[in-house]
């Protein structure tokens, strides 16, 4: 008797990961599954673009605790990073100010890698 395998995306089921991914998605984000060879979720990204500022955010995430996140200015330089936990990078991207706030990180880190494809 074969058992299924345990899926690292259960946690997004619960109630703390729901409100801050719905939250996402209601300020717009476009998320995307990413799926392997047999059809099962592997990761899922996201990505929001201030259409006003030029810059965009990105988030990854393999299971609940790997994820990542990224902003990237018009330009392609990285101004923010950050991976660990799913939860966290979620409840961080809501409380990122939008990149025209006084209080947004500006300095830029170096080049961004490519960005996720979705």
């Amino acid at each position: 008797m074969t058992t299924a395998p345990i899926n690292p995306f259960t946690f997004l089921c619960d109630e703390p990961a729901i409100e801050p991914l719905a939250t996402l998605m209601g300020r717009g984000w476009e998320l995307q599954p990413q799926l392997d060879g047999e059809g099962n979720l592997e990761r899922f990204t996201g990505a929001f673009t201030w259409t006003d500022d030029g810059y965009v955010d990105a988030l990854r995430v393999k299971s609940k605790t790997d994820a990542a996140a990224i902003r990237v200015d018009h330009a392609g330089g990285k101004v923010r990073e950050h991976d660990g936990d799913a939860l966290d990078i979620l409840h961080q991207l809501l409380e990122l100010p939008a990149p025209s706030d006084p209080l947004a990180p500006r300095l830029v880190l170096g080049s961004a890698p490519q960005l996720w494809v979705l």
